[in-house]
């Protein structure tokens, strides 16, 4: 519906109305991009040159990967929110911003951002100079009051950042060249440690490194216990490392000095945000106590926040986030108050995407930020929507250089994820499209998206494996076999070895439906968490046929939420320890060896898929072809098989994570016949053998997902 609003010299414009009634219309509205012009004439402000003739908004949510708590529970499962802003000036001068609310961390939601921009700022800012910033904002307070401080700057702060965007493209400078100063250097990244329990954390740390990180941040509160046998194991792993504590409020005054101590004898360099901040005694008694510096973050919005806070004494310094304080106008004028008056500022983020990201990248970069920043869209975000998406490289990103933020949207990437939030985020009945667990007591685990089984883990104690199957996407169906008829000791997903001492632990034996060599599942307990992701806790043991146990293993999978287009990841992380007093790892010789045969080499993690057409395969060093048997070997880090299923293209790529046995990891690929198979098989070019009491380990992570990926996407994209 198009409702006409009268304009203040009684020309009309046009703008989509915001309230039809409750239900599937107002959702419907919320996830529309809405549109709104400024006829002539409506022109207001004192500053000459640009005006403001048409802002669009959409409201997207990013895919992600991974657990971070502050993206949990129905909402934050669908993706990480966000509000694009678009602001298009007379002379065709066009400026982007982004809003980047949490519903988990603020009070912003990304419905609230999108009212407040679509039916208050935007009003108000329509004629208005594209030049005054000041002004802008001033006509945004009048729009929607502050309170104690400034009003919704999460959503303001993309209006903020388009403005930016625009005046610095119109004078063809970066936007840190238009404050008169440089932000070239790359700037060092800090990675995010948020487990959900302390086995966790070696793992989350060797994924960091894996991507060139070499400095982390932790997330505690409210458990001070906990808090304090993560920050020794982060600092364990990384004696040089900035390590940086963010309680994001969560601790009472009294478990924040007793936990501040703790902490720093632990090895933390920081404190922040440490409690509410209007735990105003609590934050002046830190300082007192003075065990770390204390940095506040949430409650510092406006200059004005920071002077009173500092007259105060309730701070040695500030996490600073341009998105979180209205955007650069704020922001620019705290970290000035903070150089001026020697106090601390680190870099930190909303989980920032594109937009927001480059804002935030030339706000430091222009200000010589020292530490490590917390900026971890990177870590949590699986997609782009600029036509050159930003890459970390060795645990550092560069600021943007070209003109205004120095990024350029992808408009038809754009529309494509409006499009998929629209359709993810209500269904006809305007309701939340429905994800729901599927529990057979004793035998898996599944979870239904849109209707369609997503993916199942099998782990009945009377199979001899355990194993996912399906392996589906919304719309394709099951990207996995089990049981084929070529095969029928594959099951879609799953591990075996092949040769344990000389056992066979992978083929039926002779007239019996499961190996020689028994795979045992000991224990395992499944958790079905409120996001949508699972985790999986097992031991298994390796039996000889004479009841004798050579090998011992506890595995862990995590399987993450899935995003909007129903794609997902799994980590599969296992050690094993050998019992026997020697144990031999082996496989079926390969070509060119004693005995061996063209399918040689196979044994560990492995993937039986539907059979798919035009199958094709790329590493993370580059485009692979198949030989003249239609096998692919070779050591890659990184490995994607896809091709087309169901008539849709889809891929599945594996990553190995941490110090694994053989790394780069060994992968054997099949595309012959009807057979569509890939593995990477950890002892595919020798065999291993260990000695009673030897470790070893294996971590991966798996992600199925919609489309191609090409080997650019293994060597610089989410992993």
């Amino acid at each position: 519906m198009v409702v006409k609003t009268a304009s203040s010299n009684g020309s009309d414009f046009s703008r989509r109305s915001f309230m039809q009634g409750m239900g599937a219309t107002l959702l419907a509205t919320l996830w529309a991009p809405a549109r709104i012009g400024a006829m002539p004439g409506t022109y207001s402000g004192n500053i000459g040159g640009l005006r403001i003739e048409r802002i669009d908004i959409y409201a997207v949510r990013y895919p992600m990967t991974g657990h971070f708590k502050f993206f949990t529970g129905p909402h934050g499962a669908r993706g990480r929110a966000s509000v694009l802003v678009k602001i298009t000036a007379d002379e065709g001068f066009v400026g982007w911003g982004q809003s980047v609310p949490i519903a988990r961390w603020s009070y912003e939601t990304l419905e609230t951002a999108t009212i407040a921009l679509r039916d208050y700022y935007v009003p108000a800012l329509l004629g208005f100079s594209a030049h005054d910033l000041e002004g802008a904002h001033q006509r945004m307070t009048s729009a929607v009051a502050n309170g104690f401080t400034t009003g919704m700057p999460i959503a303001r702060a993309g209006i903020d950042l388009a403005l930016h965007d625009l005046a610095a493209k119109a004078a063809g400078k970066s936007v840190a060249q238009h404050w008169g100063r440089e932000a070239a250097q790359p700037l060092e990244l800090s990675w995010t440690l948020n487990p959900r329990s302390l086995d966790e954390t070696e793992a989350l740390i060797e994924a960091g490194r894996a991507r060139g990180y070499r400095h982390f941040n932790i997330k505690v509160s409210p458990n001070p216990d906990f808090d304090v046998e993560l920050a020794k194991i982060a600092r364990q792993h990384a004696p040089n490392a900035f390590l940086w504590a963010d309680a994001n409020g969560g601790y009472s005054p009294q478990a924040a000095l007793a936990a501040a101590p703790r902490l720093a004898d632990a090895g933390v360099d920081v404190l922040e945000a440490p409690m509410l901040p209007n735990q105003i005694s609590g934050y002046q008694a830190l300082r007192k106590q003075g065990a770390l510096p204390i940095l506040m973050d949430e409650g510092v919005i406006s200059p004005t926040d920071l002077r009173e806070f500092h007259r105060l004494g309730m701070l040695d310094g500030v996490a600073m986030k341009p998105s979180r304080c209205g955007g650069l106008v704020s922001a620019r004028a705290q970290i000035e108050y903070l150089i001026e008056h020697d106090l601390m500022w680190l870099g930190s983020g909303l989980t920032d995407p594109d937009v927001s990201l480059a804002a935030t990248l030339q706000l430091y970069g222009a200000y010589g930020l020292k530490k490590p920043a917390a900026l971890n869209g990177h870590q949590f975000i699986t997609d782009s929507l600029l036509k050159t998406p930003m890459g970390v490289v060795d645990g550092k990103l560069k600021p943007p250089t070209g003109p205004g933020l120095g990024v350029e949207i992808d408009e038809d990437k754009l529309n494509a994820l409006v499009a998929a939030t629209e359709r993810n985020s209500t269904s006809s009945h305007g309701m939340t499209t429905p994800l729901w667990w599927e529990e057979q007591e004793g035998k898996s685990l599944a979870l239904h998206f849109q209707g369609e089984e997503l993916w199942r883990f099998n782990f009945d104690k009377k199979d001899p494996f355990c194993f996912f199957h399906p392996l589906a996407l919304p719309g394709v169906g099951s990207l996995t076999e089990n049981q084929p008829g070529d095969h029928v000791h594959h099951h879609g997903l799953w591990f075996s070895w092949k040769y344990i001492n000389g056992i066979n632990f992978w083929e039926n034996a002779s007239g019996k439906n499961r190996p020689a060599g028994r795979t045992k599942l000991v224990d395992i307990h499944s958790e079905a968490f409120d996001d949508y992701s699972a985790r999986f806790t097992l031991s298994f043991e390796y039996q000889l046929p004479d009841g004798s146990t050579a090998l011992r293993e506890e595995r862990r999978i995590d399987v993450g939420s899935p995003t909007l287009d129903g794609s997902y990841s799994i980590e599969w992380s296992s050690k094993f320890t050998a019992v026997a007093e020697t144990v031999r790892l082996d496989r079926t010789p390969l070509p060119g060896e004693p005995g061996g045969v063209m399918w040689g080499g196979y044994a560990g993690l492995a993937l039986r898929l539907s059979k798919f057409e035009q199958p094709q395969v790329a590493s993370s060093d580059g485009d692979l072809k198949f030989n003249e048997h239609d096998r692919y070997r070779g050591r890659h880090t990184a490995f994607e098989y896809n091709g087309k299923c169901n008539g849709r293209e889809v891929g599945i790529a594996v990553t190995e994570l941490g110090d694994n046995l053989q790394t780069p990891t060994p992968w054997y690929a099949v595309a012959s016949g009807v057979m569509s198979f890939f593995t990477p098989a950890v002892i595919c070019f020798e065999p291993q053998q260990f000695q009673r009491g030897d470790s070893f380990a294996l971590h991966y992570r798996i992600q199925v997902h919609h489309k191609r990926w090409p080997s650019s996407r293994l060597t610089t994209g989410p992993k």
